[in-house]
């Protein structure tokens, strides 16, 4: 079913039995099309029917992901994407618990369109 993306936590809110339901899924997926090594970007959701792919990248994930890792595990993907592409295995020392929670959110516009034009930056930044 089709849905939009609009916010995110890290670490996850949902219990530990359906995040190791989503985490079994998402490395099946990418044993699935051959990959053992390296940072991927896999999307899950779990449903009422349990989890569900969305989808599998052999990348980084997009936006907030790197800060998301970074800021709550302490993993750099970047660094890591680097060292397997180097030939040295990515073992990324990760807490057991998170340093920190983050989340975003995203404000979907109300309707389609264009900017034609754009305020001015300078006024709206001497504003308190």
């Amino acid at each position: 079913p089709y849905f939009n993306e609009t916010w995110g936590v890290c670490p996850s809110l949902l219990p530990l039995s359906k995040q190791r339901e989503l985490k079994e899924l998402a490395v099946a997926a990418v044993e699935a099309i051959g990959f053992d090594c390296g940072v991927f970007h896999v999307e899950c959701k779990y449903t009422s029917t349990g989890p569900q792919l969305i989808e599998v990248n052999a990348r980084m994930g997009g936006g907030p992901v790197y800060q998301h890792n970074l800021q709550t595990w302490g993993v750099d993907l970047v660094e890591e994407t680097l060292l397997v592409a180097l030939g040295i295995p990515a073992r990324p020392p990760a807490p057991r618990e998170p340093k920190v929670a983050t989340a975003y959110f995203l404000v979907p516009a109300k309707a389609s369109g264009s900017v034609s034009e754009l305020p001015n930056t300078e006024k709206l930044a001497l504003e308190d």
